[in-house]
């Protein structure tokens, strides 16, 4: 994957920003919404989440290790559709997208999911400015039959991929007209982001981890945490990097309470927390979940 890849760069169709009102206002006109937000689905039990892996691990077009398996399927929301769309079809039909790329193609699934499992690294838009903490590659994870389809990067320390998080989220929001929570709180977020599961290594021993990492839309998900949180640009950043460094059961108990809180809420009336929620806790993706033809994830940046 390189940086001249069209498939992967920010979109620059700017969303028109709206006029929003005081907090804890129940009338939809007063906040501009256009889109009303609806009661969230329970985060799903393991059990439905395993059934996505075990599917992944059966698609012959599929081509991701165990741990990238098991965070594809836990960022799902709609498990049972994600567990669908994967499964190899007995008519050799496949019903997962395929978008040709330098060198290859990508199968990639159209799914949705929980933002708060999202993350960014590499962004675009900020390239020019001094990076505190440098910018990582992406290079190919393989496994004994050859490059799968997702990538690999290596960080000092926990604290160094934090940072960089931190930093990417605070300078993509701080880019004039890149701020798009404006507009996420009136209808959420209609463009999917572009999603590839990233091994991140540390050279201090600490575990390695995959990640669900936003390689087009990172704007997108950047604004939705500040729409979400109602938070200053450091404070949406700040949220950002809290879930990163969470383990997955973690994070995954702190939506679970999120979604509760925000069903009960949003029973009482709309207000402005509840359309925060509502709007940007889960977000559309297409999650790479297959590699072929040559397809390289190396980032010569």
């Amino acid at each position: 994957m390189t940086e001249n890849n069209p498939l992967f760069q920010e979109p620059q169709n700017l969303q028109p920003p709206v006029s929003l009102s005081t907090p804890a206002v129940e009338d939809l006109e007063e906040l501009s919404i256009t889109r009303r937000p609806q009661p969230l689905p329970d985060v799903p039990e393991t059990s439905a989440l395993r059934k996505v892996a075990t599917r992944l691990d059966k698609n012959p077009r599929t081509n991701l290790s165990e741990d990238a398996r098991k965070a594809a399927a836990a960022l799902q929301v709609e498990p049972e559709r994600a567990a669908l769309l994967v499964t190899a079809q007995p008519n050799g039909v496949s019903l997962l997208s395929e978008v040709a790329v330098p060198g290859g193609s990508l199968y990639v699934i159209e799914c949705r999911a929980w933002t708060r499992m999202l993350f960014p690294l590499y962004q675009p838009r900020i390239a020019a400015l001094s990076l505190a903490v440098p910018p990582p590659k992406l290079l190919d994870d393989h496994d004994a039959n050859g490059p799968m389809a997702q990538a690999r990067c290596e960080f000092d320390s926990p604290k160094q991929l934090a940072d960089l998080v931190r930093e990417t989220v605070s300078g993509t929001l701080n880019v004039p007209k890149a701020d798009y929570s404006d507009s996420i709180m009136q209808r959420g977020v209609s463009d999917p982001l572009l999603v590839i599961l990233v091994r991140v290594t540390f050279k201090d021993g600490s575990p390695s981890r995959v990640l669900p990492v936003v390689v087009d839309g990172i704007s997108r998900l950047s604004s939705a945490a500040k729409t979400r949180t109602g938070k200053t640009i450091a404070g949406a950043a700040d949220a950002v990097v809290e879930d990163l460094l969470r383990d997955p059961n973690s994070l995954r108990r702190a939506i679970r309470d999120e979604v509760a809180h925000y069903n009960s809420a949003y029973q009482r009336g709309l207000t402005d927390q509840v359309v925060r929620v509502g709007q940007a806790a889960t977000v559309p993706v297409r999650l790479v979940v297959g590699a072929r033809n040559g397809d390289t994830m190396e980032d010569n940046r």
